[in-house]
């Protein structure tokens, strides 16, 4: 039988809170069973319509601002649309022509540059058309610099080489709106069609996955491609993005007229005039440009022109069956002869790009006793010149002043010296048999090689060979080196230094500064913020100047008189050949330390050295210069690499003018060929030049007798003094033992050796000295057509160079003024 529940007895039961008139929301919704107060809700719903109403008319008023920006507007100027030929057997003229016809209605002009202006009244939509030349790397890179729509045209067999590599320089660079176009598939068989088809997607999967290819082989492809044109949303590309730019339509060229007969230098100058429209932002009269590959320029005189491709609607008239096409050409040319001057130049920015620096910073001198007016001698200073304190914390008491400020010389002689004997050694076997193998393919196919060696350079093939055989050494044993066997240690490694960390250790910024850095302006991490905020606001002067400059629009015709300009930019332009132009920030003429993060190309296997010279493409801007490379990581300093290494980021340093970040990077050089390679690219770092680059030698030695942790080691040095000079460093082994000198065992250079534990025989016992480096001032503006030639530069090369600036760190009065 089941028990029954009783009542319990000992359960406590709070009594509920009275609320009273502090009823909570949820009480006081339940108590009204489901009643709304009716002034309540007037005033809720009257909020509630006034924030609907303004995010409404927020919307409204930001919508055509948006649609103008992406889709284009008749108050922009044309859309730039640059036709990019990835295979030899691409027809661009016919892709163009096609594009001409696409729309029946439009008007087709042509400027003095071969551009090709398709406006379309029907749409309200205008296009310039730009086509480079298949094989003209030059101009392709600098359209797409400017190019608001990138169309990439395969063939039936995809790219080829040259289409890959212009591909992967065009996505380094920053790549716009775009659109793959194939053509030649109609003319294909179903097999081959579907073969072809698959081929070109596999090649453009790995850079557009998902990209969609359309053909261009009829009228009607072309009109759909037009419509895609016109209407695909744009894309910003930062480096640009609040700068001034132009394309040029015209290009004029007035030299310099002088006086003076002998003032041969302005012969040779002239004012450049570029007609365009005016793109990106605002540009200021006093403000500098840059064209690239040829420096900065101030500027004279800006003009604003009528536009000379209006966007007029005319109705639905078929354009191919108008005859009187000569009068819209006249036409077009009244247009553009009503101009007006817009501003004139008063108070130009200053080229001024690096810092004049003072000779009298350079030393400091004591006073001698006859300036003193005593007899007695100079006093005698015990510390040597230019060793301070904290320099005193390094490893070594030195015994001659002599001996550190020798240079380091005789380790770049070293090195080539016992590289060249050995790789010539090598080259004269490998070259024997290299003759052999060629007489015996002449002997068999004379009439196919019979000129092979004609077309061969037997100097860069040797200079090849040596320079693979470093990379390889370098990848084996890194930063080793022989000691010298003719020259004590202590002198040929007189610069560098022992350190007990290389994480830990501090290493001051501004000691031992060489001179070039007396010449650049210095921005730390501390002040990269402060100037791009300064450099990138466009300040107007308009109270300090005499008379009040109007700046250009963007969207307007301009004509820009650019003064001071080599004549020979117009012998190396060619029309059809874009001549873009950029507007320059404050500060940005200045010459500064600057970094990049890159990587190697994957198809680039070639060694390439560090202060090689290379061709650097940063932003808008191309110059030649010879960097140094170094570690990319998050510590104070890093260690120089002495090649770019083929996997991996790596910072290439080197002086030239300020930019910011962030930019992308692209480093080309010259091959035997006279052609562009695509070595590596990346992108800008922020500005810091008290970035540290550190390189290391390792000097070696091997074990002749080992008892326990005890060892005896020969072949690191040959006297005695230098095992007493190099004793307080910590030694370390390859398998991972660390250890120091004890003492030294006769006069041969054995030395006894105390570790951490047992050594192997097979092991190697190292020592690690470190210095600082900084790359050569080889910064060149100018790269017109071709890069420099290759030259050789030795890792040590800048040592015989650079002069030692005492006291640098009190020098930051010049090199810090544009923060002021």
């Amino acid at each position: 039988m089941a028990g029954g529940g009783h009542r319990s007895t000992l359960k406590q039961k709070n009594k509920s809170h009275n609320h009273g008139k502090h009823r909570s929301k949820r009480n006081l919704k339940r108590e009204a069973h489901g009643k709304v107060n009716v002034k309540q809700l007037t005033k809720d719903k009257k909020i509630k319509d006034i924030l609907r109403q303004e995010a409404l008319q927020k919307r409204l008023d930001g919508r055509d601002d948006v649609l103008n920006d992406r889709r284009g507007a008749t108050s922009t100027p044309p859309r730039l649309v640059v036709l990019v030929s990835l295979h030899a057997s691409v027809n661009t003229s016919a892709a163009v022509d096609l594009i001409k016809e696409a729309e029946l209605s439009a008007d087709v002009n042509i400027s003095d540059q071969l551009n090709i202006h398709i406006s379309a009244g029907k749409l309200k939509k205008r296009i310039c058309l730009i086509a480079p030349e298949y094989g003209n790397f030059q101009a392709l890179l600098d359209a797409a610099k400017v190019a608001d729509v990138l169309v990439f045209l395969v063939g039936d067999s995809g790219m080829d080489r040259y289409g890959e590599h212009c591909l992967a320089s065009v996505i380094g660079q920053g790549v716009p709106a775009h659109a793959f176009v194939s053509q030649g598939l109609v003319n294909l068989s179903k097999k081959k069609l579907a073969d072809a088809k698959k081929k070109i997607d596999k090649q453009i999967d790995k850079s557009f996955p998902g990209e969609r290819v359309r053909p261009l082989d009829s009228w009607q492809d072309a009109q759909v491609l037009f419509r895609q044109l016109t209407n695909i949303a744009l894309k910003p590309i930062h480096f640009r993005e609040n700068r001034p730019y132009l394309l040029s339509e015209k290009v004029e060229f007035e030299p310099n007229v002088t006086e003076d007969p002998d003032a041969s230098e302005n012969t040779e100058l002239g004012t450049l005039k570029l007609s365009g429209f005016l793109r990106g932002s605002e540009l200021d009269v006093n403000q500098l440009v840059h064209l690239p590959g040829w420096g900065d320029f101030q500027m004279a005189q800006l003009d604003e022109l009528e536009d000379p491709y209006p966007l007029i609607v005319k109705g639905n008239k078929d354009r191919r069956q108008r005859l009187d096409s000569t009068t819209n050409d006249q036409e077009m040319k009244d247009a553009t002869s009503k101009t007006f001057r817009l501003a004139v130049a008063t108070n130009p920015e200053s080229l001024q790009s690096e810092v004049i620096p003072d000779a009298m910073d350079q030393e400091q001198t004591w006073p001698t006793s006859e300036e003193l007016g005593e007899d007695r001698p100079a006093p005698k200073i015990k510390a040597l010149k230019g060793v301070s304190d904290y320099q005193s914390n390094w490893i070594l008491d030195l015994d001659d002043a002599d001996e550190e400020s020798d240079d380091s010389d005789a380790e770049q002689k070293d090195e080539e010296m016992e590289d060249r004997a050995k790789s010539n050694q090598e080259s004269e076997e490998s070259d024997a048999d290299e003759q052999i193998g060629e007489d015996l393919d002449t002997a068999t196919e004379a009439d196919e090689n019979a000129n092979y060696d004609d077309g061969m350079d037997l100097d860069e093939e040797k200079t090849m060979y040596e320079r693979m055989k470093e990379e390889r050494l370098h990848v084996q044993f890194p930063d080793e080196v022989d000691t010298p066997l003719d020259t004590p240690a202590r002198v040929r490694f007189a610069r560098y230094r022992g350190m007990d960390s290389f994480l830990s250790t501090y290493w001051d910024p501004n000691e031992m500064l060489p001179y070039d850095y007396a010449r650049i302006y210095r921005v730390s991490k501390h002040h990269f913020k402060r100037l791009r905020k300064i450099s990138v606001k466009m300040q107007e002067d308009n109270e300090d100047n005499d008379c009040d400059n109007i700046q250009a629009e963007p969207g307007n015709f301009v004509t820009v008189y650019v003064k001071n300009v080599p004549k020979s930019f117009m012998d190396f332009h060619k029309i059809g050949t874009p001549a873009a132009l950029f507007g320059l920030f404050k500060n940005e003429q200045k010459m500064t330390l600057v970094s990049a993060m890159i990587s190697r190309m994957p198809g680039f296997k070639a060694p390439v050295k560090a202060k090689d010279p290379l061709i650097f493409q940063i932003g808008f801007r191309r110059f030649s210069t010879c960097p140094i490379f170094s570690e990319h990581a998050h510590q104070n300093k890093f260690k120089m690499e002495r090649f770019l290494p083929q996997k991996g980021f790596i910072v290439a340093s080197m002086y030239a003018p300020i930019m910011f970040a962030p930019a992308p990077v692209l480093v080309f050089r010259e091959n035997v060929m006279q052609k562009y390679d695509l070595v590596a690219k990346g992108s800008l770092l922020p500005l810091d030049t008290d970035r540290i680059v550190i390189k290391r030698v390792v000097l070696s030695g091997a074990p002749f007798k080992i008892n326990k942790k005890s060892v005896t080691v020969r072949y690191m040095f040959f006297n005695t003094e230098d095992i007493d000079f190099y004793k307080p460093i910590e030694l370390r082994t390859k398998s991972g033992k660390r250890g120091h000198i004890k003492q030294s065992l006769g006069t041969h250079g054995h030395m006894k050796c105390t570790f951490n534990g047992q050594l192997k025989s097979e092991d190697t016992i190292l020592m690690n000295l470190y210095k600082r480096v900084f790359p050569k001032w080889s910064f060149d503006p100018h790269v017109s057509i071709l890069p420099p030639a290759m030259v050789e530069a030795g890792d040590d090369e800048q040592d015989k160079e650079e002069e030692v600036v005492e006291g640098a760190e009190k020098r930051e009065g010049e090199a810090y003024q544009m923060f002021d």
